[in-house]
């Protein structure tokens, strides 16, 4: 009986950790692809207590056989622990030789954090539901983060992610919060959703909320000239289209989490395996492939906007991506400084699409504090 329990501990182990290495082949077990690495403390405590287990239980052939799955499990673990060093180094040469030697070390791992988990800031005003009309007449809404102290503030408006399908303007309240806490007044922008609706729409919703923005600036306490846009994925790659262009605010920075750059060629090379069917994403948020409306996929492609003299930009994404693939964002990231734009890319080597929805997680904690260092030295 005791073997058999301990095969089940080991089987169990072995199956969570392994997907700190090991692509999803599906949306299913995308999920535990993302969040696994980025909780690996707690799967270093797990693997080591079903191993200690297994070890106490098991005899004979099934005590090597489980033994070996949790060993295997335990090394899974320990991974991204073993890459964060060299991960923050990384980052914090791509800063220092972008922004500066005056650039004061903002990331890092805090145990404490993780365990304790996320606490966002709660006595932030927050406005919710402000209106702004779109240029076809519909009627869309912006949160208000508003940071404590004298007005007026430097606004960061975040556009949040989902494919051009799925998402609200609330998915990131408690990250709004914790910007809001560092002195931003964050605006978290509605964009309306495929497939009722078709590019360009999404990226006209965003540049109308700006001008909502700018018309509105006095009177909710932001500095119009000093704005930044935070986007993730789709919202991500809403935030480098809109900030690349000519807008009726001062777009000091833009911030991209793991957005799609060049969508030509994110189409006509999926991940593989392709969890979320990168190709119907495209299509329906373009409405055609490449062939059918290339015009759709150059604009819509924040690639084709490069240009010296484009604000600041921030990306960043995770090696183990499995819906943009990392090297889009180096290929934007050369394009820009070939450009003589100022860009700074962080690389994450565990992490997957999303990873900073796990807020404490190991790269969600490294992301939010390089972020919030890239937005002082740029607004």
């Amino acid at each position: 009986m005791r073997n058999a329990l301990a095969l089940v501990v080991a089987t169990l182990a072995l199956f969570v950790e392994i997907w700190t290495i090991v692509p999803a082949p599906n949306g299913l077990l995308l999920v535990p692809a993302v969040v696994v690495p980025e909780i690996a403390p707690w799967g270093v405590i797990a693997s080591a207590l079903a191993l200690a287990v297994v070890a106490a239980w098991a005899r004979g052939r099934i005590r090597v056989a489980s033994v070996a799955m949790c060993a295997i499990a335990l090394g899974c673990a320990l991974l991204p622990l073993a890459q964060l060093p060299g991960t923050i180094a990384a980052a914090d040469r791509a800063m220092r030789a972008t922004l500066g030697p005056t650039y004061v070390r903002g990331g890092g791992f805090d145990v404490a954090r993780f365990f304790r988990g996320p606490h966002p800031p709660q006595d932030i005003r927050i406005e919710r539901g402000l209106p702004f009309v779109t240029r076809d007449g519909a009627r869309l809404a912006l949160d208000l983060y508003h940071a404590p102290g004298a007005w007026p503030h430097p606004a960061v408006v975040v556009i949040f992610g989902g494919g051009w399908r799925f998402g609200a303007r609330g998915d990131t309240a408690g990250e709004d919060r914790r910007l809001a806490a560092l002195g931003y007044d964050v605006l978290a922008v509605d964009y309306r959703l495929v497939p009722r609706y078709r590019y360009p729409t999404q990226v006209n919703d965003v540049e109308d909320a700006l001008a909502a923005i700018a018309r509105n600036a006095r009177a909710w306490g932001i500095d119009p000239k000093r704005v930044a846009l935070l986007g993730r994925s789709a919202g991500g790659e809403l935030a480098l289209v809109a900030g690349y262009r000519h807008e009726p605010v001062t777009i000091e920075a833009v911030v991209a989490y793991y957005p799609p750059v060049d969508l030509a060629e994110g189409y006509r090379e999926p991940p593989t395996p392709d969890p979320a069917n990168i190709r119907k994403l495209v299509s329906d948020y373009l409405d055609g492939t490449p062939e059918a409306v290339p015009a759709a996929y150059r604009s819509a492609s924040p690639l084709a906007y490069v240009r010296p003299g484009l604000p600041p930009t921030l990306l960043v994404g995770g090696a183990r991506d499995q819906l943009v693939l990392l090297r889009f964002q180096r290929q934007m990231r050369d394009a820009l400084l070939a450009a003589h734009d100022t860009v700074v890319s962080l690389e994450i080597p565990w992490s997957n699409h999303a990873f900073d929805s796990i807020p404490e997680g190991l790269g969600g904690q490294l992301a939010r504090d390089y972020v919030a260092q890239f937005l002082n030295a740029t607004l």
